[in-house]
């Protein structure tokens, strides 16, 4: 049995590419946003998952949801995504104006 190639290892810059920026920034954001009952930014963050949903053709609600294979729960799932994040942002920003 040959043993496998060891994984070259990463320079600082290279592993920093690899990082998921977004999501680093959205976490501590979003906790932020859960401490302090800022609902408009979760509002933010449905929408933002029913555009990726509808640019991708793929939802994941506790599974893998085609557009194709499965085109009217994948519609009902995306437009709840979208209801409920123009809900949140509509309800949240007129408590502050």
């Amino acid at each position: 049995m040959t043993p496998k190639p060891r994984n070259q290892e990463l320079t600082l810059p290279q592993a920093l590419g690899q990082q998921k920026w977004l999501t680093l920034v959205a976490l501590p954001i979003l906790t932020y946003a859960m401490i302090h009952g800022l609902f408009f930014v979760w509002g933010l963050l449905f929408l933002f998952w029913g555009a990726g949903s509808l640019a991708s053709g793929r939802i994941f609600l506790v599974e893998d949801i085609d557009r194709q294979s499965d085109p009217a729960l994948f519609w009902i799932v995306f437009f709840m995504w979208i209801g409920s994040g123009v809900t949140y942002v509509y309800y949240d920003l007129t408590r502050f104006f």
